[in-house]
């Protein structure tokens, strides 16, 4: 089946945070996979892209504690403070920090927060490409039993979400990085406010994320976990974007959206073993633009997740052309749905608490 992929170009800016601060959150021996470069590289494909004159770029603005109060504990921000004090070393297995870290996080999830904001004020949607990435970070840390920090430090998805429901709006949360936001699901987990769509890879870290984990007392259903397995490709989150996503959407009728963009789910990445390519990535952002040109959606904020490869670099500049219109492809796939029992264990999900029902064959 050949599908047709064409979008008007509608969206006349993108306002996109990067700021150079970033590069002094570093393991000065330039192993770790979370590193300036991968920010760096991805920046300077942006500004090479045919879309880089309708970007506005924008440094981060200045770090409240009251925002950081909003999203984690004063003795988790406490924590991070004290061991940045301390100089570059491991706080976990996966995460360092340094000097600069508190002030760096610190800076961009209070960014996060105000691009909520900004983008209701005037429409236009805005990209945080921010390090250390957050989707990791609970309330208190390590969240959901997960045994280290995955990297993050503060969670800029949840400060982007709380922000628009501080504003009043009903907040979908979509993340497709290959590991599971468990520190956003953990921020929200008893607030019903926020539907939080995850889609990532079964059986990696942070080992969180089954199907059944779909909300706190009063939020049943609101979190919506769809573990995948290894080799999942287009065919697939394709079909989860028109059975699953879509007709939740139109159900819930959000009116702020918060994209965890995570590009380890790429084929390239070298961290994980998803199949998606650049076309699942523009179809996702297609879908929350068309939202936001109807006027359902009103405020529209990306956060930059993982990412370690070329992938990063060929999905978000998909990603960021899809948002401004720029891209015209053509591609023949025979969407199909997931291996295993996902869809099977989904669809009870979708008709308890959603009154959705979606197709088990192909």
């Amino acid at each position: 089946m050949i599908h047709y992929i064409y979008y008007i170009v509608v969206c006349l800016l993108l306002n996109v945070v990067y700021d150079e601060i970033h590069k002094l959150h570093l393991d000065p021996s330039g192993r770790h996979p979370e590193n300036p470069r991968r920010v760096e590289e991805a920046f300077s494909v942006l500004k090479k892209s045919e879309v880089w004159s309708r970007i506005k770029v924008h440094g981060t603005f200045e770090s409240e504690f009251e925002k950081l109060k909003l999203i984690h504990s004063k003795s988790y921000i406490s924590f991070i403070e004290e061991e940045c004090g301390r100089g570059f070393h491991y706080i976990d297995s996966d995460t360092y920090v340094n000097e600069k870290t508190f002030y760096i996080a610190s800076r961009f999830i209070s960014t996060s927060y105000y691009a909520s904001i900004k983008s209701l004020e005037s429409s236009e949607p805005w990209l945080i490409m921010p390090r250390p990435p957050g989707h990791h970070a609970g309330r208190n840390g390590c969240a959901m039993g997960a045994p280290t920090l995955g990297f993050c430090i503060f969670n800029n998805s949840a400060a982007a979400a709380q922000a628009m429901l501080d504003s009043g709006l009903r907040t979908l949360i979509i993340d497709f990085d290959a590991h599971h936001g468990n520190g956003t699901q953990d921020i929200f987990w008893n607030e019903p406010r926020v539907l939080h769509i995850d889609l990532h890879q079964e059986g990696i870290y942070p080992g969180t994320g089954d199907v059944g984990d779909i909300g706190g007392i009063g939020a049943e259903g609101s979190k919506i976990n769809i573990p995948l397995p290894a080799f999942t490709g287009d065919p697939e989150y394709l079909w989860l974007l028109d059975n699953v996503i879509k007709p939740l959407i139109e159900v819930f009728k959000p009116e702020g959206v918060v994209v965890s963009a995570g590009f380890d789910s790429h084929v390239g990445d070298p961290l994980t073993m998803l199949h998606v390519t650049e076309y699942t990535y523009s179809a996702i952002a297609s879908t929350i633009m068309d939202l936001m040109n109807s006027g359902i959606v009103k405020s529209f904020v990306t956060i930059l997740e993982g990412g370690y490869g070329e992938g990063l670099n060929m999905g978000l500049k998909a990603y960021v052309e899809s948002i401004l219109g720029f891209r015209c492809f053509k591609y023949d796939l025979k969407l199909k749905p997931p291996r295993g029992v996902v869809v099977r264990e989904l669809s009870n999900v979708l008709r308890d608490y959603w009154g959705l029902s979606i197709s088990l064959t192909d």
